[in-house]
């Protein structure tokens, strides 16, 4: 990939096939730290461990073709609630660089700003789960009546992309699960993807927070992803890593 350039007011999202980096597992160890090669060993199942690999070494990858410095050479920190960040040292002076990574199954999205916080989310339509007993655990109660207002066909794919929202919502503020998906409330799809009010007394909103839909290359159509960005400006380009 060449090093890419990012505007003031653009977001790039990098779509990456994580089967297709079988083959470069070793590599992509070299690249991460200390604590990313723990983790990775305390994964049970190969499958994960080779996920989790693949994942944060192309975020290593693609964050250096932003800072023009070696992946392994990059520094990250984590906030509060666990949300990573570039350790802004002598290294990266004058960079504002943000980013968000997301993946489920075989995919993985990162998200990357040059100063906007940001939070991105990726789900599988096809895992099996009991979605309406999250919706119904998980959901502010205007959420779950608007939903379960949809047509029986409709309620499924509405499920997914709020949920894919919420997901964005908690990563754009940095918060984790300390912020409860109950304590806000989002729009409901088809509708356009808005805030419509944060409940929530320990952790402040944003002055500025819009939500996108992100549009996958139709072999992905099994896959629902949302992005949340703190800008009302901000519109993203899609690429996908090779």
């Amino acid at each position: 990939m060449i090093n890419p350039k990012l505007s003031a007011d653009s977001c790039d999202i990098w779509l990456c096939s994580l089967s297709r980096l079988k083959n470069k597992q070793s590599s992509y160890l070299s690249l991460l730290c200390t604590q990313e090669k723990s983790r990775a060993e305390r994964f049970k199942f190969a499958i994960h461990r080779d996920r989790f690999i693949a994942s944060h070494g192309f975020t290593r990858i693609v964050l250096g073709n932003y800072l023009n410095t070696s992946p392994e050479c990059i520094v990250l920190q984590k906030g509060r609630y666990g949300k990573p960040f570039l350790n802004q040292d002598k290294s990266f002076i004058g960079h504002s660089l943000q980013f968000n990574l997301s993946h489920t199954q075989d995919l993985a999205l990162l998200a990357v700003t040059q100063k906007y916080e940001i939070g991105v989310d990726i789900e599988c339509t096809e895992r099996k789960t009991d979605w309406q007993a999250i919706v119904q655990r998980f959901f502010t109660k205007s959420e779950q009546e608007q939903l379960f207002l949809l047509n029986k066909e409709q309620q499924k794919k509405a499920f997914f992309e709020l949920w894919t929202r919420k997901e964005a919502y908690m990563k754009v503020l940095g918060t984790g699960l300390s912020l409860a998906p109950t304590d806000f409330t989002l729009s409901v799809p088809p509708k356009d993807p808005i805030l419509i009010a944060h409940h929530s007394n320990k952790h402040p909103e944003l002055a500025r927070v819009a939500f996108k839909s992100i549009t996958l290359p139709e072999q992905y159509s099994h896959y629902s992803a949302s992005l949340a960005i703190a800008s009302q400006q901000c519109d993203y380009q899609l690429h996908q890593f090779s």
